[in-house]
């Protein structure tokens, strides 16, 4: 389904700030896996989220969607079939437009259709089912401005606006972190129920090593743009905190040593 081949990207190439936010990273998800994704800040996690959607250019390798090489197609068309939620709650929506409206210019967009925010009346039936289902009373709010929604509101407008058709690969960028915990359970309660019925092939990047554990069917943890633990199965299913926080020292440590063998052969 998606395949990260050899993956490099480097940040200001040749100044003292050069970061490696990519390292020949390497990733395979069969079609319909949920892969939540873990690491600290600058693991490489937004931009292999970004370098999966055509944010920028690849350094070097390849990114093939679905059997289709998508290493050098624009962004716009990547969004056709990649839906991505943010953690900012205002991106990813229109805040002037109404639901409906945003609905309907996200739906014309995945049917290639001419955009329109013209709301047909079989298309606003679509969209009322669609928001019921949420149980956010949304669907009674259709003529209401996406601006004036809650932060929660916003965040399940949007996933909806990326699942009314379903997409190759939907991509959770923390979505539910600017949230407070009640609305963001709910979110994510949302999020699990349009994944498993639509059966979408899902990668979930995350903070919450727990939230990581319990979601979805994989586990990756990032470091230094390179992919440091890779989890599933029962291995997965019986790890608690205090093990993949074992785990990670263990395998940082093995890396640490492997970086120092080098070292000294190179010397």
């Amino acid at each position: 389904m998606l395949d990260v081949i050899n993956a490099g990207k480097t940040f200001l190439k040749g100044t003292a700030d050069e970061k490696a936010a990519l390292d020949h990273m390497n990733l395979h998800l069969d079609d319909g896996e949920f892969v939540t994704v873990l690491g600290s800040n600058g693991a490489g996690k937004s931009t292999l989220f970004n370098a999966v959607c055509g944010g920028f250019p690849l350094d070097n390798g390849q990114i093939v969607l679905d059997g289709q090489d998508i290493t050098f197609l624009p962004e716009h068309k990547r969004a056709r079939k990649i839906g991505r939620v943010f953690q900012d709650p205002l991106k990813g929506t229109a805040p002037h437009m109404t639901i409906a409206e945003n609905l309907a210019i996200a739906y014309s967009r995945s049917h290639r259709r001419a955009l329109a925010s013209a709301v047909s009346r079989e298309d606003r039936e679509l969209f009322r089912a669609a928001l019921a289902r949420y149980h956010m009373g949304l669907e009674d709010r259709m003529h209401t401005k996406v601006g004036q929604l809650s932060g929660g509101q916003r965040q399940a407008v949007t996933l909806l606006m990326c699942t009314l058709s379903v997409p190759k690969l939907l991509l959770l960028d923390e979505h539910t972190a600017a949230l407070d915990p009640a609305t963001a359970e709910k979110v994510m309660d949302i999020t699990r129920t349009v994944v498993a019925e639509n059966r979408i092939t899902t990668m979930m990047i995350t903070h919450n090593m727990g939230a990581a554990l319990k979601t979805g069917t994989r586990t990756i943890l990032l470091d230094s743009g390179r992919i440091l633990l890779d989890l599933s199965g029962e291995k997965r299913d019986r790890l608690t905190l205090d093990d993949l926080r074992a785990l990670y020292t263990e395998k940082k440590k093995q890396e640490l040593d492997n970086d120092r063998m080098l070292l000294e052969e190179r010397g």
